[in-house]
């Protein structure tokens, strides 16, 4: 049976995923963050990303890529408390 309504299929998720995963990666955003910004302005935070991406590029930066436990501990970055935001109570 087909669906009674045009837009994206089930199959089409990548196109919105993609850059809310972006958006977390890079920016910190949360899911619902991503999801309740309007489309421009996502568009112009991805826009954003890429141009500091490319300008870095071949620069020692502090990316996400130096972002894993040991990296921070060297760096003296690392919490002693998680967040409030962040914390589970279960």
């Amino acid at each position: 049976m087909a669906l009674a309504f045009f837009g994206l299929t089930p199959n089409d998720k990548e196109i919105f995923l993609e850059p809310t995963f972006s958006l977390m990666y890079y920016m910190g955003f949360t899911y619902t963050e991503c999801m309740r910004l309007p489309v421009w302005q996502r568009r112009w935070f991805l826009d954003r990303i890429v141009q500091e991406l490319e300008k870095s590029k071949g620069q020692n930066s502090r990316a996400a890529h130096a972002n894993d436990p040991q990296s921070r501990a060297m760096m003296g970055a690392n919490r002693q408390t998680v967040p409030a935001k962040l914390r589970r109570f279960t």
